[in-house]
C-alpha cells in the first residue's frame, strides 16, 4: 500500500517564534517528527509541507521530501484548514500520477509520540477495518467554563463530587499527535476523521502539544531525561 505521511509546518508562529525550527534537545523541533515518520515500518513516503524555505531546507536535511503551499494555507485561522490542506496536497500529488491509499497526519508540535503508536494506528486502518484512527489520552479533569465572569462546572456537580477515577464522565482527549485516514475518506468528506473511527492510547506526558514556551521547556526536559 502507498502510505503517505504529511507533516504540516508553518513558518509563522504566534506563541513561539519560528517554533518548528527551534532547537529542541539538540535538533530542530520538526526533525523529531520526521525521524519518527521515517522509522515507521508502514510509511513509505514522508512530506513536510511548509511555506517557509528555512523549514523545507531543514526537512530535506533530515531526509523528508518537501512541498510548498499556496498562500491560502499560510495562516492557521479558518475552519478545517489542515483538513483542506491535506485534501489539496493529495490533489496535487495525484494530478502528477501518484497513488495514495492511506494518509498519516503528524503535527510537528507533538514530538513525544512513539513510532509504535504510529504503526499501531496505521495497522488498525490496514488490518482492522477502521476508516480513520486518532491518538487520545485518558483525561479525568474537572472541567469548567466562564460565562459573564462566573465559573460554571460543565462535566460534574460539585455537590456529588466523587473520586475522579470513578466518575462516569471520565473522558478521552485528542492530543494532535497521530491521525491516520483512508484516502477515500479524506477526499470524499474533506475531513480527516469519519466512518469507523478507532483510537490509540498515549500517556498524558507523551501527549504534550507544543503551543506555549512552557510546553517547549517541559518537552525538552522529558527528552533529556529519557536520553540519560
Amino acid at each position: 500500500m502507498n502510505i503517505l505521511a504529511i507533516i504540516p509546518a508553518r513558518g509563522g508562529s504566534k506563541g513561539i517564534p519560528k517554533k518548528n525550527i527551534k532547537d529542541l534537545a539538540g535538533k530542530p523541533l520538526v526533525s523529531h517528527t520526521i525521524e519518527q515518520s521515517l522509522s515507521s515500518k508502514y510509511i513509505n513516503r514522508t512530506i513536510v509541507n511548509s511555506e517557509s524555505k528555512d523549514i523545507r531546507d531543514i526537512a530535506e536535511k533530515f531526509g523528508a521530501e518537501t512541498m510548498d503551499r499556496i498562500e491560502e494555507f499560510y495562516h492557521d485561522n479558518s475552519t478545517q484548514e489542515v483538513d483542506r490542506l491535506l485534501y489539496w496536497i493529495v490533489e496535487q500529488l495525484e494530478s502528477k500520477g501518484d497513488k495514495i491509499d492511506i494518509i498519516v497526519l503528524l503535527y510537528p508540535t507533538a514530538p513525544l509520540r512513539d513510532v509504535q503508536s504510529i504503526d499501531k494506528a496505521i495497522s488498525m486502518v490496514i488490518n482492522d477495518s477502521y476508516d480513520s484512527v486518532l491518538s487520545l489520552y485518558e483525561d479525568t479533569t474537572y472541567l469548567w467554563k466562564i460565562e459573564d465572569e462566573i465559573a460554571i462546572p460543565t462535566n460534574y456537580d460539585p455537590k456529588t463530587r466523587g473520586p475522579r477515577q470513578k466518575e462516569y464522565w471520565n473522558q478521552w482527549a485528542e492530543n494532535k499527535a497521530i491521525y491516520v485516514m483512508k484516502r477515500d475518506l479524506l477526499m470524499n468528506t474533506k475531513c480527516r476523521l469519519g466512518g469507523k473511527i478507532g483510537y490509540v492510547e498515549m500517556s498524558k506526558l507523551n501527549s504534550i502539544d507544543i503551543d506555549k514556551p512552557e510546553d517547549f521547556i517541559l518537552c525538552e526536559q522529558l527528552i533529556k531525561s529519557k536520553i540519560k
